[in-house]
């Protein structure tokens, strides 16, 4: 099942990222040196730290799982043309409300419980996307802007909850809430006799699970075929007869979900499993690992394994060349702003094709064509 799904990628799309990647390892490596640090030596310490043995690998799959449904997330919602800002949020109301409810419920068996708990995140994260998509789709409000602002009401819910507020500790000396239930957890998919100290939990499975159905949602439905053209051009799928709107609120619903998913699984599946108030920024790293995929779901697997790499690799960074372990947020902010260069390129050129391509009812057939062939 693979094979066809990698065979049916464009070329583009597998070589992008990887120039992208090798671009930003030269730029960075040039900011090491002009700070006095060797970037051999430093890149060398990330690859250890990433892929350096059985337990580092399982541990960059671990900080990849985040990463890979938000972005999963971005890249639903921004291929039916809704900037979805707010996977941050999204992802801290999923973590808010399983909170609640596997701190209030301990009496249910794990196969039964562990899966409501998903459900209820996905739930609580796609509610908070759809309120963006709602004010999008019917009062024309700015997804930018609102998600942005959800964004902030939902770190501030969780500050409340746990700092005084309902879901804090019982002895209320720190600002954390109580461990959640553990018939709630995640089971451990490598034993540790096989692997000592290894995170290899059930949700990174399920991640990429996901990322194969969103896949055949995209690319072989009648929904992602309406998502993709409402994301190709409004105006030529409104004269097509799909419904802008209700294809509006759909992708924020999935886009929210995985988000509030992300959340979930993160909560449930790695110790302390505990929510605190600080926001953890998958949501915003999000956007970077969706366009570094070309927003396709098989391209996010490698952008945010990319990704999960360098978060994996930056402490052995720090210790062994004694590189600042922030260096790697550098890292990341460089592929954003070459994807984002690239991307107002290719705009560019596609505009100009656009534009030869004579009548509305020409450039109409050919967005829709365009989208149905991808």
């Amino acid at each position: 099942m693979v094979l066809p799904i990698l065979m049916r990628i464009k070329s583009t799309q597998i070589f992008f990222p990887i120039l992208i990647t090798l671009l930003a390892l030269v730029i960075n490596a040039l900011i090491m040196l002009a700070c006095g640090y060797q970037p051999i030596k430093a890149f060398a310490a990330m690859y250890q730290g990433a892929v350096g043995g059985p337990r580092e690998i399982t541990e960059t799959f671990v900080k990849t799982c985040p990463l890979l449904l938000t972005g999963l997330a971005v890249a639903f919602a921004f291929r039916c043309g809704v900037w979805n800002i707010g996977a941050e949020g999204q992802y801290l109301i999923g973590t808010l409300i399983i909170t609640w409810i596997a701190t209030s419920i301990s009496n249910l068996p794990p196969f039964l419980f562990i899966p409501l708990v998903l459900g209820l995140g996905f739930v609580a994260g796609g509610f908070w996307g759809i309120i963006a998509g709602l004010l999008k789709a019917y009062r024309g409000v700015q997804e930018v802007i609102s998600t942005i602002m959800l964004n902030f009401i939902a770190l501030e819910l969780v500050r409340y909850s746990i700092d005084g507020g309902p879901l804090q500790e019982a002895t209320g000396a720190y600002q954390q809430s109580e461990r959640i239930a553990s018939n709630a957890v995640l089971p451990r998919l490598v034993p540790k006799e096989w692997i000592p100290h290894n995170r290899f939990h059930l949700g990174i499975l399920l991640a990429l699970i996901l990322a194969v159905i969103l896949y055949w949602i995209l690319f072989r439905t009648v929904l992602g075929y309406q998502i993709r053209a409402v994301g190709q051009n409004q105006v030529a799928a409104r004269v097509a007869g799909i419904n802008v709107s209700r294809n509006i609120i759909i992708a924020m619903l999935i886009s929210g979900g995985l988000a509030g998913l992300a959340g979930t699984v993160e909560l449930m599946g790695l110790s302390p499993h505990r929510l605190y108030q600080n926001a953890p920024g998958y949501g915003y790293t999000a956007i970077a690992v969706a366009l570094l995929g070309r927003l396709h779901p098989i391209g996010v697997i490698f952008s945010a394994l990319l990704f999960g790499m360098l978060q994996a690799g930056s402490e052995e960074m720090q210790i062994i060349a004694q590189v600042p372990s922030k260096l790697t947020w550098v890292t990341q902010a460089t592929v954003l702003l070459l994807v984002l260069g690239f991307s107002v390129y290719e705009t560019a050129q596609s505009d100009e094709k656009a534009d030869g391509e004579g009548s509305l009812y020409t450039r109409v057939r050919s967005i829709l064509t365009n989208a149905l062939k991808r």
